[in-house]
């Protein structure tokens, strides 16, 4: 009896050390896994790209939805991707990789049937951003009560590949988002952090990797956020 108990608690010991289960949503014909956190789906639709091939263009069914990171009872990040639902077309891609003054960008093929960009672009005003760029996602937060941040800064990866699979993810962020650790280029505008570009290029080979395979699947890489300042002041 009392092996029996000490093996008992032996297992429950071992299955409290194991992580919780990171949370792994379907959007089209990819499989991706998020992060550990609180997430919050907002929304979902069915759409279509209109693409041109070697003389097949035609439509490319997508699936878009979107998600919320909330912690500390504050969104800090929306998680935007849209995804084909399925290959087989032939596909020539435009490259469309540019940047400007507000955006950075960097193109990650010399393939001219592919699409591989990353963009990031400065601290953008969040409400007014997300009721031209993405309306429903601020009718979803609306309606769930979620406060919109100030300020939220894209860091998006687009890739889109010659047998007519592609993905668009956009991640926008509080500008406390960290990103990873590792070394990246000192050529990167001010408004740009060097860990934000490290979890770019990351994020980068996770989309690709998920396009250029079979299963679709991925990894959203790990978010972390500067811990904000607490100030204090003492009343005359």
């Amino acid at each position: 009896m009392i092996r029996e108990l000490l093996s008992l608690v032996m297992l429950a010991a071992a299955m409290a050390a194991l992580p919780a289960h990171a949370e792994t949503v379907k959007v089209g014909r990819a499989s991706i896994e998020l992060p550990e956190g609180n997430w919050k789906a907002l929304a979902s639709s069915d759409g279509q790209d209109t693409v041109d091939g070697n003389g097949t263009g035609g439509a490319l069914p997508t699936e878009t939805r979107s998600f919320a990171f909330i912690s500390g009872g504050r969104v800090m990040a929306i998680l935007y991707v849209n995804s084909s639902k399925g290959g087989g077309l032939r596909i020539n891609w435009v490259n469309t990789c540019t940047g400007n003054q507000n955006v950075h960008a960097l193109n990650l093929t010399k393939d001219p049937n592919a699409l591989e960009c990353i963009r990031a672009s400065i601290p953008l005003k969040a409400e007014l951003y997300l009721k031209r760029a993405m309306p429903e996602v601020l009718t979803a937060m609306e309606s769930q009560g979620m406060a919109v941040p100030p300020a939220l800064q894209a860091i998006g990866v687009t890739v889109g590949s010659s047998g007519g699979t592609s993905m668009h993810v956009n991640l926008l962020v509080v500008p406390g988002f960290l990103g990873l650790q590792g070394d990246e280029a000192s050529s990167l505008p001010t408004y740009l952090k060097p860990g934000q570009f490290v979890w770019a290029r990351q994020l980068a080979a996770a989309v690709k990797g998920s396009v250029y395979s079979m299963s679709g699947n991925m990894a959203l890489p790990p978010l972390a956020f500067a811990t904000p300042r607490v100030t204090s002041s003492t009343s005359q």
